[in-house]
């Protein structure tokens, strides 16, 4: 059983100011402390840089005797320093400014009306924390938990009994005194850890944007947007092992090339880090169309582009998780993978001008207020291009880096050939090389392609019901997707696959909101009804 505790707090101060009655100025201060989460029982370990497993708390590092077997192999050494009970030193210089002005020009009328114009531009830093996960994990670590791996026809000469494979009388280090090409020196423990420096995630957002009212009942906007985010997560392996390319026409884990691990006793240890960076620019036009009877049109369309290291700690959609080489993090710079080039969404609400005092059925009795009364329409129609997604090949350890995120090289000349609209060949597979390269990460990018683009039309109807003053009910039936459009997937960008280039799926769910869907940020999959009923009192 692991604790796991920590004790955040968070100061803002906000004020606003007016020069002058078109004038407003917007400004505060935030400050964010995070605290780090640590352990009450020092039940954890954390890997760190250049030295080892350290166990929490503690100045005892964590070796492996190659000569022994099972929990008997594990020795506690004294460790250089003594490291603190949560494996990290606490950031504590989070602050965050915020600066924001409205300006309304009142010269150039010809230009910017009477009143009819507002400037607004803003500036913020914003903080973000942890995945608690990251430093919890550290408490799945040897010596408190030992995993061990039975297999049959490798661990065993074959089938086994149950009592074999709870038996972790099994030696922890592979090849000890064999270190040579095709059969490195390595551990079977894997760790994971947390960049003892880590420091939290923060973004830098600023906007600058011109609201025209064109009349009474209808405004444009053009607005630019833009951010970048710094000491963004990622996890890399601290184990990675250094390969050492006699022939490139072999793999890196094949003779005669030579894997060399910097912790030949141990496995895989995976940290999370925070070396990432990002930027997204963006510029937006808006239209906004309030009537006054009861109609509401709004329509935007967004152009905009984001480029980052990594776009979350765990991989998001068509991304693997963790990075092709952890000595080359230039390599994963590409786009996001929630980057939209083109999106434009019209919404709309409106009331039918029906029933009573109306143009149909404008008869003022209870029978025409409560049947015809009352209605309304409502939706949000969505076109967006495609997500990107990056082309790799799991099957093996290709690069020699024992990641197996390794990506192939671009043989093809000029761009990708793609057509979408093709699920049987989605792009050309013969642009890229049959293997991912030994020794190094392959010359196609990370996100550099981009899947099928989305439509999506979501509608709403509803009658609303008036009993007396203080009571209303209203009905509403819902239609995600309204016209069951086909939107896919991306397709397999996994080289491995039989499937390779295809398109194999559409998108999976109408309601999503959220990245998951392989198809960026809004829904639409299948055609999804519902209705509901609501009492208002």
């Amino acid at each position: 059983m692991r604790y796991w505790r920590r004790y955040p707090w968070d100061l803002y101060w906000q004020d606003q100011f007016k020069i002058k009655d078109n004038v407003t100025l917007n400004y505060g201060l935030r400050y964010e402390y995070p605290s780090a989460i640590y352990q009450t029982r020092t039940l954890a370990t954390n890997v760190i840089g250049g030295v080892g497993p350290v166990l929490l708390g503690t100045n005892q590092l964590l070796q492996v005797d190659p000569t022994k077997s099972g929990i008997a192999s594990l020795v506690l050494t004294q460790a250089p320093f003594t490291l603190s009970n949560s494996g990290v030193t606490s950031d504590k210089n989070n602050f965050a400014p915020v600066l924001g002005m409205a300006y309304t020009p009142r010269f150039a009328p010809s230009l910017f009306g009477h009143d009819d114009t507002v400037i607004r531009l803003g500036f913020r830093v914003g903080y973000d924390e942890i995945f608690n996960n990251i430093p919890a994990n550290m408490g799945l670590n040897a010596p408190y938990t030992l995993t061990t791996t039975q297999t049959a026809n490798v661990t065993q000469p074959g089938k086994f009994p149950w009592a074999i494979g709870y038996d972790q009388t099994v030696p922890l280090v592979s090849n000890f005194g064999r270190q040579g090409p095709g059969t490195p020196t390595s551990g079977l423990l894997t760790f994971n850890a947390e960049d003892p420096n880590l420091r939290s995630s923060y973004i830098y957002q600023y906007s600058f944007g011109v609201q025209r009212r064109v009349r009474g009942d209808l405004s444009i906007e053009l607005d630019y947007q833009g951010s970048t985010g710094h000491k963004l997560g990622t996890f890399i392996d601290l184990n990675q092992p250094r390969v050492i390319v006699r022939d490139p026409s072999f793999r890196g884990s094949q003779s005669p090339n030579e894997q060399i691990f910097p912790y030949p006793f141990i496995g895989t240890a995976s940290s999370g880090v925070n070396n990432g960076n990002s930027n997204y620019n963006a510029m937006v036009f808006t239209t906004r169309y309030q009537g006054r009877k009861g109609i509401f049109v709004q329509g935007s369309y967004t152009l905009g582009k984001s480029i980052d290291d990594a776009s979350a700690f765990f991989g998001s959609t068509g991304e693997r998780t963790g990075v092709a080489d952890a000595n080359n993090i230039k390599s994963e710079r590409g786009p996001s993978s929630f980057d939209l080039r083109h999106r434009a969404v019209v919404s709309y609400v409106i009331e039918l001008p029906v029933g009573p005092g109306r143009r149909l059925f404008g008869w003022s009795n209870a029978v025409s207020k409560q049947a015809f009364g009352g209605w309304q329409i409502s939706g949000a129609t969505t076109f967006q291009s495609g997500s990107p997604f990056t082309v790799f090949n799991n099957s093996q350890d290709f690069s020699g880096f024992n990641q197996f995120n390794d990506r192939p090289d671009v043989i093809g000349t000029g761009r990708i050939q793609q057509d979408n609209r093709n699920v049987d060949a989605a792009f050309d597979t013969t642009y890229f090389s049959r293997t991912p390269p030994t020794g190094r990460v392959g010359t196609s990018g990370r996100n550099q392609y981009y899947g099928p683009g989305l439509q999506n039309y979501n509608f709403a109807a509803a009658k609303n019901f008036k009993f007396g003053e203080q009571i209303g009910l209203q009905f509403r039936a819902e239609f995600f997707n309204l016209f069951n459009h086909t939107n896919f997937a991306n397709p397999q960008n996994n080289q491995s696959s039989g499937n390779f280039g295809k398109i194999t799926a559409t998108v999976g769910t109408a309601t999503a909101t959220a990245v998951g869907t392989n198809a960026g940020l809004v829904g639409g999959g299948p055609r999804v009804i519902q209705g509901a009923l609501r009492l208002q009192f």
